[in-house]
């Protein structure tokens, strides 16, 4: 009797917790991503010149998978794990495997507040700002935010967030135990986007305010080193590596899109950024511009792009005259600039913001004579708007070496109004089933450097030769 008991009451809890789990749809998807890649040259210089840039070959993998836990209409919540980048033979990638390379990558919650029509979303969650043309040169990453979000009616609606990317003093941030004083090692975001569709316009102004405290620590282990290394680059003027003092900064943009002449399209982006401290040689204040120009057509889409970013004068003390920017995801181009939506591959070799240059180029995308296989040729010419007698001026932290000026390993390169460089892509993707597409990516770079700013040294060509395969779920 009792092992009856003992067998309808495990039986209970099987189905008590089976109906459980039938509360909340449970939907997964994702993508594996794998990396085969010939390199040649990515710092410009080849061994034989002093670079680290050789011939190179190195396979990499990532896997992303998205969780959404569905309670209703009204109320869901979401999960992103991301394993990798891992490269083959380093690390969790070598012999015997084992890694511990699983990460987080987002985790929000999806609600709507009762009897209104207003949509919440908080957690770690991907927050970009608009970028009609290539990608948002300032802010798109991942970062944990409050988002709120309203439909005014079919034609207008805004989102307002708030975000916290860094607090860099952990459990003990209130209070500074060296000084006896608060510390203000925190940065936070505040931002509105209000788009507007209209018929065959889109129209999306928007703003952002940051403050960033005096005592956020740059060398703090609590967090990402590399990413606030790229943020604090990108929002610092020439020679500056850390914020010490009391920090503001604020942008605003527009991003417009005419579709009504369809199938001829036009994009637009212009933003202005602004960093203001008490002293004027912190400051860095800036803009950019980009537009594109298609043309659809049956069998390909040829199109004009071009960019214009403020950039540096000839004089230090008057702080920078370059748009700033956080972590970017800006891409008129595939080998030189990171393309939005690009698989796994090395980019941004010349720019991560297009702050600081200007460019034209010419394309012919979605070239397409075979079932499920198409190409994209693209020609750029680029080059820099800061001012050379700047960099001959700048000391240590801008020289050129390994063909990187200031924050050398991940903000590109310092282009001056005397360097300039010609970049060609040539990518294509071939969808082999549904769900698997095959994607190779051509690069190659010409870069033109100063002589007279940056010394008699030698500039090699940078190629690459990617094979990107691609399976969504």
């Amino acid at each position: 009797m009792k092992r009856i008991v003992t067998l309808l009451l495990a039986a209970g809890l099987v189905f008590g917790a089976f109906g459980g789990a039938q509360a909340a749809d449970i939907k997964a998807k994702g993508q594996w991503d794998f990396n085969f890649e010939f390199l040649n040259n990515t710092d410009f210089q080849s061994k034989e010149h002093g670079g680290q840039g050789g011939d190179t070959f190195a396979g990499k993998q990532r896997l992303r998978t998205q969780i959404d836990i569905v309670a209703s209409e009204s109320l869901s919540g979401t999960v992103y794990f991301e394993m990798g980048e891992t490269i083959w033979g380093k690390e969790d990638g070598a012999l015997g495997a084992d890694g511990k390379s699983v990460k987080v990558k987002r985790s929000y919650i999806d609600w709507i507040v009762p009897n209104t029509d207003l949509k919440v979303r908080m957690g770690i969650q991907g927050l970009a700002l608009p970028g009609f043309v290539a990608g948002s040169p300032v802010l798109d990453d991942d970062v944990a935010a409050v988002t709120m979000s309203y439909a005014f009616n079919d034609m207008v609606a805004a989102t307002a967030f708030w975000a916290r990317p860094y607090d860099t003093g952990g459990d003990q941030d209130s209070f500074d135990t060296n000084t006896g004083k608060n510390a203000f090692d925190e940065m936070d975001l505040f931002g509105l986007i209000v788009p507007v569709t209209l018929d065959g316009m889109k129209i999306q102004p928007w703003a952002m305010y940051s403050s960033i405290g005096k005592d956020v620590n740059g060398g703090a282990a609590n967090y990402n080193q590399t990413s606030w290394g790229q943020a604090a680059g990108g929002m610092l003027p020439v020679g500056k590596v850390s914020f010490d003092k009391d920090t503001t900064a604020w942008w605003g943009g527009l991003s417009y899109e005419l579709s009504m002449f369809d199938p001829i399209r036009f994009k637009m982006d212009g933003i202005y950024g602004s960093v203001q401290a008490d002293d004027e040689a912190w400051e860095r204040s800036g803009w950019l511009v980009i537009g594109s120009l298609d043309y659809k057509m049956s069998m390909m889409t040829p199109g004009l792009f071009a960019w214009y970013g403020s950039g540096d004068d000839d004089d230090a003390n008057n702080g920078s005259e370059r748009m700033p920017y956080i972590m970017p995801d800006f891409g008129p181009t595939s080998f030189g600039f990171d393309k939005p939506g690009a698989p796994i591959a090395t980019d941004s070799l010349l720019s991560v913001s297009g702050a600081g240059t200007w460019g034209v180029g010419l394309q012919l995308a979605d070239i397409s004579f075979i079932e499920n296989l198409k190409h994209t040729l693209r020609v750029a010419y680029i080059k820099g708007t800061n001012d050379a007698e700047m960099a001959k001026t700048g000391g240590a932290d801008l020289v050129l070496k390994n063909g990187y000026g200031t924050a050398k390993a991940y903000n590109g390169l310092y282009l001056t109004d005397e360097d300039s460089a010609w970049e060609v892509n040539f990518d294509h993707t071939y969808n082999i089933y549904e769900n698997l597409a095959l994607i190779v990516e051509m690069g190659y770079i010409k870069l033109d450097v100063d002589e007279d700013t940056w010394g008699n040294n030698e500039y090699d060509d940078a190629m690459k030769l990617g094979f990107n395969l691609k399976y969504s779920f």
